[in-house]
């Protein structure tokens, strides 16, 4: 037994320099993709799922791997936090300004919500989704599902109207509902949008080569039952194209002409 003992406690430290040999390498191998500026929060959701799959957990590893991502206009901004990190919890400081720096502010969040306009060719869910994403960490207000519910075509609204969702502030499964309604409807919606079309005898095209306008005027003319060229040359006419009700009236007609 005390044999035993004395492997299992000489073995630990080799588990432990093995365990930190394979976290080092991981570290070593791990390439991160360039920050970015415009989606913060997913970028680090992104990079932590790296971590977390690699099993680097040691601050400074971390911190180090973010740095050598940023690229060169965010690394001008934070030269300051870069040049004096704190003694510890350098990643947590790293992210929190890189965060602070560049997600969107309440009140160009709430602008963003305001300002939308319309399903456009999006589903009720996906449309959701990107509000969420607006959304990000902060509380939405009582405002939040009204404004979800004023982009809706109205017959959608108004079946969710006495629905107990758009209070429930389970944003998800209002959009899963306004999908099943938008989609059950979506062809009598589809139509409710189109422009009305207005329909029109087409016109008829150009007699003999004619242009438009002179076909025009021919039809015109022949309101009376006469073929073009009877209408044109009366008597006169060396053609004659059926139907054509130029005869002895016709001729009757030319001559008091």
């Amino acid at each position: 037994m005390s044999h035993n003992g004395e492997n299992d406690a000489a073995a630990a430290p080799a588990v432990a320099s093995g365990a930190a040999n394979v976290g080092a390498l991981c570290a070593a191998t791990i390439k991160l993709p360039d920050f970015w500026q415009h989606n913060p929060r997913p970028w680090f959701q992104h990079i932590e799922a790296q971590f977390q799959l690699r099993g680097i957990t040691q601050d400074v590893t971390k911190y180090f791997h973010v740095v050598a991502a940023l690229d060169a206009s965010t690394t001008a901004r934070a030269m300051a936090l870069l040049e004096a990190p704190p003694a510890t919890g350098k990643y947590d400081a790293l992210k929190t300004f890189l965060l602070n720096l560049f997600e969107l502010s309440e009140l160009e969040k709430a602008d963003r919500l305001l300002s939308l306009n319309g399903l456009g060719d999006s589903k009720p869910s996906e449309l959701m989704e990107r509000m969420l994403a607006v959304l990000g960490a902060a509380d939405p207000s009582f405002l939040f599902a009204h404004i979800f519910l004023r982009q809706l075509p109205a017959p959608v609204r108004t079946a969710l109207a006495s629905s107990p969702l758009p209070s429930s502030r389970d944003y998800r499964a209002l959009a899963v509902e306004a999908d099943r309604i938008f989609l059950a409807n979506r062809q009598q919606f589809v139509h409710a949008l189109l422009p009305s079309q207005h329909t029109s005898a087409p016109l008829s095209p150009p007699v003999d080569g004619q242009s438009t306008t002179a076909a025009v005027t021919a039809r015109q003319q022949r309101a009376d039952g006469w073929c073009y060229y009877h209408s044109r040359f009366g008597a006169k006419a060396k053609q004659c194209r059926q139907p054509c009700s130029f005869g002895a009236q016709g001729k009757a007609r030319a001559g008091a002409h």
